[in-house]
């Protein structure tokens, strides 16, 4: 290979010397390599089929290059024979690679005849699904391929790019779907939400051809799963506060858009809200089990409260081992600097579950809770736990469950709407042993 390079160069560099002298092509470059065709996309290729009622397309190119690609070339494409494809790959890899029947497939054309002005020529492959997947049942186990050559009597073909080995990895049946089927919770402030629209992206997972029709409804039941799996307190938006349409048409030629779901937030109050969007029936094909359902999460979030002048309280704190930090008031004071902590030195040892009681003064409507954990990424230790409210101290109501997560930032946890003047953060679990600490705890209300 680099002695033709540097010949090709060689002449390259003549012609420019003698720019007035005959330049003959012949005597400088093979007359083999005046026209060299080949597969543009070459090698194995991995091809899923859908199965759909029109065959799925497949399009091989053939090129036209060398030296002087302007002349005439023609070449043939054909299918490897079973033994051919053993011989070359099936042995050579250990691999069971099957060719699938002749009734499976077609193509356009077999023979290609380059003009002098053609660069490359294309051959469209016609793969007839349901015919694959009878093959491909009859072995599940082998690799089921279509090997194709092209070969020539009259000209060049570059021997490492003269072949498409298309591998067949199924055949599927396409499914519609939403775009997102992630639980993403949109926090919105009560009182200041007014009517606004939510698009939810859902279509067709490979082009679409044909008008399909889709049914959309609310799926209640979603909700209560959903919480049972996370240990969350999602409740399904009140009727009257959403639009949802019923019927959409995905057109031809349309293979995604956008359903408009219409929220009517200034009814809501604060909480955690769930709007779980199904896809019911579709008029041709299947529904995606993965992506059947796209739900939308709302946090209405509560005034958040002024912290002046409340206190705090703890069944265990660190008086002296943590420096200005440890005790209970420190996550009350806004500074992130500081920090709660369980006792580990001051030698008041009490065993889980760790409470921290706030009197916040005067009674509020409780509707969400925020703990931050200690500002040291070595040191986010809290875990889980409850929270409760009281209006004297004495008897306890459990609002709501929280589990942090080890990040820095504040992490808010709705709790079923209370009224109380006391709200107490019970600590239950740790990621850090018997270690626990919080750098701030803040507290909503509809007051």
């Amino acid at each position: 290979m680099k002695i033709r390079t540097i010949l090709l160069m060689g002449g390259l560099v003549l012609l420019g010397a003698c720019s007035e002298s005959k330049y003959d092509l012949d005597q400088l470059v093979p007359e083999e390599y005046h026209k060299i065709l080949y597969v543009n996309n070459s090698g194995k290729q991995d091809l899923t089929l859908y199965d759909t009622d029109e065959d799925n397309k497949y399009t091989l190119s053939v090129v036209k290059s060398g030296s002087d690609p302007s002349l005439t070339a023609s070449v043939k494409v054909s299918v490897l024979t079973q033994a051919e494809l053993d011989e070359e790959y099936s042995e050579p890899e250990g691999t069971n690679y099957k060719l699938i029947g002749e009734n499976c497939y077609s193509l356009d054309a077999t023979t290609l005849d380059f003009s002098s002005a053609d660069r490359y020529k294309l051959v469209n492959i016609f793969l007839k699904p349901q015919s694959v997947k009878a093959f491909m049942e009859t072995d599940p186990e082998a690799v089921w391929v279509l090997p194709l050559q092209v070969t020539s009597e009259t000209d060049s073909i570059n021997a490492e790019k003269n072949e498409l080995f298309l591998k067949l990895t199924g055949v599927i049946t396409p499914a519609i779907g939403f775009a997102n089927s992630d639980v993403e919770v949109k926090l919105l402030d009560y009182g200041s939400v007014s009517t606004f629209t939510e698009k939810v992206k859902f279509g067709l997972d490979t082009d679409n051809k044909w008008d399909l029709e889709c049914k959309f409804v609310v799926d209640k039941e979603y909700i209560a799963e959903y919480n049972a799996d996370n240990g969350t307190h999602f409740k399904v938006l009140p009727e009257g506060t959403y639009t949802v349409p019923e019927m959409v048409t995905l057109p031809n030629g349309t293979t995604n858009m956008e359903l408009e779901v219409t929220i009517n937030g200034d009814q809501l109050v604060p909480g955690d809200y769930m709007l779980p969007v199904k896809i019911a029936e579709v008029s041709q094909f299947e529904i995606s089990a993965a992506k059947v359902v796209s739900p939308l999460a709302f946090r209405v979030m509560g005034h958040k409260l002024d912290r002046a002048g409340w206190t705090a309280e703890a069944n265990t704190e660190e008086l002296t081992g943590e420096g200005a930090s440890g005790k209970a008031g420190c996550a009350l004071d806004d500074n992130l600097a500081t920090y709660w902590h369980s006792t580990w030195q001051t030698g008041n040892w009490v065993s889980f579950p760790f409470e921290i009681i706030v009197d916040t003064k005067t009674e509020h409507t409780f509707t969400q809770f925020a703990l931050m954990q200690r500002q040291n990424e070595s040191y986010t230790d809290t875990k889980s736990g409850k929270f409760y409210v009281s209006s004297d101290k004495e008897n306890w109501t459990e609002v709501g469950r929280f589990s942090m997560e080890k990040i820095l930032d504040r992490q808010v946890f709705s709790v079923t709407p209370t009224k109380g003047r006391y709200f107490k953060v019970s600590i239950e679990e740790s990621y850090r042993g018997t270690n626990a600490s919080l750098s701030e705890i803040y507290a909503y209300a509809l007051e």
